[in-house]
């Protein structure tokens, strides 16, 4: 156990621990009908809604997800993962890692050490003779570092959305969680150069690959891209970076985010956040380090970044911080798409939360962009 746990609050903790997850996970199974009842009752009259004009499924799924998200980090819920193609078939591929040289400074551990990743290809798996002049995404999934997952049921409807709106393919790492054993950080960072180094390797040029993320996947995609900027690394730059609702502070404070206007209305409940930042960080890393929280550490890329948030967000102030940060750099590009009255990450559960079509317009808005870039070079 790192010292970052040792020091962190215990009270929650008592929960994900036997008996206590026991007793937890009866109680929400014996009272969850009730709530159920009780949410489907509430929220008929729009004025009782978390927004009036969200539609009655918006409101129902939001209250239930913040209701599961809740639980779940309560009890620090462990997500399992395989190596094993299973009926994802040849669209699941492996990345082995590569030479050492390649994770170099703060993505250099002695307990941590680059591992197989497991990664999901949309909508198909990369043919080079068909394929070899798309773009090829290379997305990382929400879920506070310690939820998520990339298989169709897990959370495939935003990766496989982005392919076909581009017409391109998306590959989504399986990175290791910090809520798994030795999975906190630089374990998700060496996962995403393992991923990066994998597509270079199979012929896909850099001009051709485009770094994105959601949520806690958008703090690992920029995370990705400042090591790829850092004097020492020698890989070459992608053509563009993709942020959906990034988790940009892991310093923020819990119960000041329990505060914010947004917090009756979006579904991001403070104990994820809470669970995802402790678990985390290591101990010998502060924990507004640029690495783990980007806001307020703005710095300078020739990669072109595309943003994508929504005004409901809890952390929609944070997001709007950092876009305005990094475009004190004269010589960075940004782009920021503001989607109003849309709870969290619609990137990753727009087709649970019934914000497809909020959703779609981003994936547009996405497009537009590389589009963009692709004229001007």
């Amino acid at each position: 156990m790192n010292a970052a746990r040792v020091l962190s609050p215990t009270a929650g903790r008592l929960r994900a621990r036997q008996p206590g997850k026991a007793i937890w996970t009866a109680l929400f199974l014996l009272f969850g009908p009730l709530r159920l009842v009780f949410l489907l009752l509430y929220f008929i009259p729009k004025r009782c809604r978390q927004l009036p004009q969200w539609t009655y499924r918006q409101a129902i799924s939001n209250a239930l997800l913040k209701i599961w998200f809740s639980f779940a980090s309560t009890v620090e819920y462990q997500t399992a993962f395989s190596l094993e193609p299973g009926p994802e078939k040849e669209r699941f591929v492996v990345m082995n890692p590569k030479q050492p040289d390649l994770y170099s400074g703060v993505a250099k551990d002695k307990s941590i050490e680059p591992s197989p990743v497991g990664a999901m290809w949309y909508p198909n798996l990369y043919e080079p003779k068909v394929d070899s002049k798309k773009t090829v995404v290379l997305h990382f999934h929400g879920g506070a570092y310690v939820l998520g997952g990339v298989r169709p049921d897990e959370g495939g409807w935003g990766p496989h959305l982005l392919a076909i709106t581009i017409d391109g393919l998306v590959l989504s790492p399986q990175y290791r969680l910090s809520s798994q054993f030795k999975g906190r950080f630089p374990a998700a960072l060496q996962d995403s150069i393992t991923s990066y180094q994998y597509l270079l390797d199979h012929g896909i040029p850099s001009s051709r690959i485009v770094i994105s993320g959601d949520s806690a996947g958008g703090n690992l995609a920029l995370a990705l891209l400042r090591y790829l900027e850092e004097p020492f690394c020698s890989l070459p730059k992608p053509c563009a970076l993709l942020l959906w609702s990034p988790w940009l502070d892991l310093a923020g404070d819990p119960k000041a985010m329990d505060r914010h206007p947004n917090s009756k209305i979006d579904y991001l409940p403070p104990v994820l956040i809470d669970w995802g930042s402790r678990m985390y960080r290591p101990f010998f890393l502060k924990v507004d380090h640029p690495y783990l929280s980007p806001l307020k550490k703005p710095f300078a890329s020739e990669v072109p970044i595309f943003m994508q948030h929504c005004s409901a967000e809890v952390l929609f102030d944070e997001q709007k911080a950092f876009y305005l940060q990094m475009m004190e750099i004269s010589s960075n590009r940004l782009a920021r798409m503001e989607t109003p009255n849309a709870p969290h990450d619609i990137f990753y559960l727009g087709q649970v939360l019934g914000f497809e079509k909020e959703a779609k317009e981003g994936a547009d808005g996405a497009r537009s962009f590389l589009e963009g870039l692709s004229k001007a070079s």
